[in-house]
């Protein structure tokens, strides 16, 4: 490097090239930038040197999709891990499974679905992230791809409208669109890389605070896994006035309370995971609003980049797939909730004293928005709504008391069966309709039986193999045929009394 080349020219020549770096140099200065005012973020040129041989080994690699993973887990590895990380003690691991065993003894008194395979595992901060990876790169891979395309398009309307857009630069329109190309090909990895480290921050802090495998009411480990970090239960209990064991044994039950109603509900978690991947999918982005935001990005400030997109990266007005993917996604959630609530009520009431607090401090957590609802919300735009989860467990407490708990497990016989949003507005109207229904369906399935069986028509106490005109048809010469035991017997006698008449005369 030149003593007159300043450390921001050196480092656009590097990444770009040579006539791409000359041109965002032009360019600048034509709109009032002065680059030698940005070598304060360029001041080792050594450090520089190992910067960008890291970023040329990131480019030069093979494309990883829309989300570089292995970079991801690393960053929420790094992120999540601190000085008092361990790994599972035994005797953390055998009081942890004890607790999910005995959870699934008390739900077997309250809940008509099983448990299913189960495999219980007890989990670190870094276990947690390794165990749930795989449903996150369904859910977040979506919006990456749609936040690149949004990208590439504003890269597209500034090389078609370059010359309208600025006409001072009208000599330099050839290296300007050198500049774009190269921003072109270095764009996927470059968007890839970004996205890693959001995704990794997002993971590593939902890592420090998540307490299992289904907080968010979506399943993240496999089917057959119920997962509990012991370390962050322990955090969460110290925070409590109540004994940690209580602790431990309710949030050991709504982990298994979600197990089993997705073991017992085949559709279930497939249909939710798809509900996620299609409001992700069907997500809207706001190419002006993100070109502002990377106008508008401030070096000096290095929490603007993900405050700023994340507030404007999504289109205002939602699409009308996106609006009815995220009612779905929102009302299973709700749903999901409720029953659990429900259930473990029912079935913790018995054994744990604490157990109002412990729901109450369950809502005021939900209703905050914990840290997997603030992921959700920062990385697809889903905003979860605490109060549908409230309408969920009072329709399922009252179909409960009216039907038990087969017709509470029966509201998830289909899908398309489950209560919508409408009927969350009201549950008591949706109890009292769902009798009138019952009732009316029982009154048609007697009135097919008694057609079927020969009995429609006739009044109670009386029996259709039974003709008590039967004597009079008789008497006026009619044959009626074969007759019942008791009709015989009354043919006999009147049979008699002729013969007898007859003999007389």
């Amino acid at each position: 490097m030149s003593d007159n080349e300043s450390n921001m020219e050196e480092f656009l020549r590097q990444l770009l090239g040579e006539q791409a770096a000359r041109a965002a140099m032009e360019s600048m200065r034509a709109r009032g930038i002065d680059p030698e005012s940005l070598n304060s973020q360029f001041p080792d040129p050594y450090m520089m040197k190992q910067a960008l041989t890291q970023f040329a080994m990131m480019m030069n690699g093979p494309a990883s999709g829309p989300v570089d993973w292995k970079s991801a887990l690393q960053v929420a590895h790094t992120k999540s891990w601190d000085s008092k990380e361990t790994a599972v003690t035994a005797s953390q691991a055998q009081r942890t499974r004890e607790a999910m065993s005995v959870a699934d003894l008390w739900l077997d008194a309250v809940v008509e679905f099983g448990p299913g395979n189960v495999n219980r595992q007890v989990w670190t901060r870094s276990e947690w992230i390794d165990g749930t990876a795989e449903v996150w790169k369904r859910i977040c891979e979506p919006v990456a791809a749609n936040v690149a395309q949004a990208f590439e398009s504003i890269l597209d309307e500034q090389q078609k409208h370059i010359a309208d857009i600025d006409p001072s630069l009208s000599d330099s329109v050839p290296d300007i669109s050198s500049l774009l190309n190269s921003t072109r090909d270095i764009l996927p990895k470059m968007s890839s890389f970004l996205f890693a480290s959001q995704i990794g921050m997002a993971l590593g802090q939902i890592a420090q605070s998540a307490l299992g495998s289904t907080d968010v009411g979506i399943p993240l480990a496999d089917g057959s896994t119920t997962a509990l970090v012991a370390r962050n239960i322990e955090d969460f209990a110290d925070e409590l006035e109540i004994p940690f064991e209580e602790v431990l044994q309710f949030i050991a039950l709504r982990e298994c309370a979600h197990h089993r109603l997705f073991a017992g509900v085949p559709w279930l978690a497939g249909d939710l995971t798809r509900a996620v991947e299609r409001y992700a999918q069907h997500i809207a982005i706001d190419s002006e609003a993100v070109a502002e935001a990377a106008t508008r990005l401030d070096p000096a400030n290095p929490e603007f980049n993900e405050d700023s997109l994340n507030e404007q990266i999504f289109a205002a007005a939602p699409t009308p797939e996106q609006r009815a993917a995220l009612e779905r996604v929102e009302n299973l959630l709700a749903l999901i909730e409720g029953w659990v609530d429900v259930v473990t009520s029912l079935a913790a009431r018995p054994y744990l004293p604490h157990l109002e607090q412990l729901r109450e401090l369950m809502r005021r957590r939900r209703a905050l928005g914990g840290p997997v609802e603030k992921i959700l919300g920062s990385l697809i735009g889903l905003k979860m709504r605490p109060r549908r989860a409230r309408d969920a467990a009072k329709l399922f407490q009252l179909v409960t008391q009216d039907g038990g708990s087969d017709a509470r497990e029966k509201l998830w016989a289909h899908p398309d069966l489950i209560p919508n949003s409408n009927e969350l507005d009201s549950p008591e109207t949706f109890v009292a309709l769902r009798r009138a229904e019952a009732e009316a369906s029982a009154d048609i399935d007697q009135a097919l039986e008694s057609l079927l069986d020969g009995s429609m028509g006739w009044a109670e106490g009386l029996d259709p193999t039974i003709d008590p005109e039967a004597d009079t048809l008789r008497k006026a010469g009619f044959d009626i045929g074969d007759a019942s035991e008791g009709e015989g017997s009354a043919s006999d006698d009147d049979q008699s009394s002729d013969n007898g008449a007859e003999s007389q005369s």
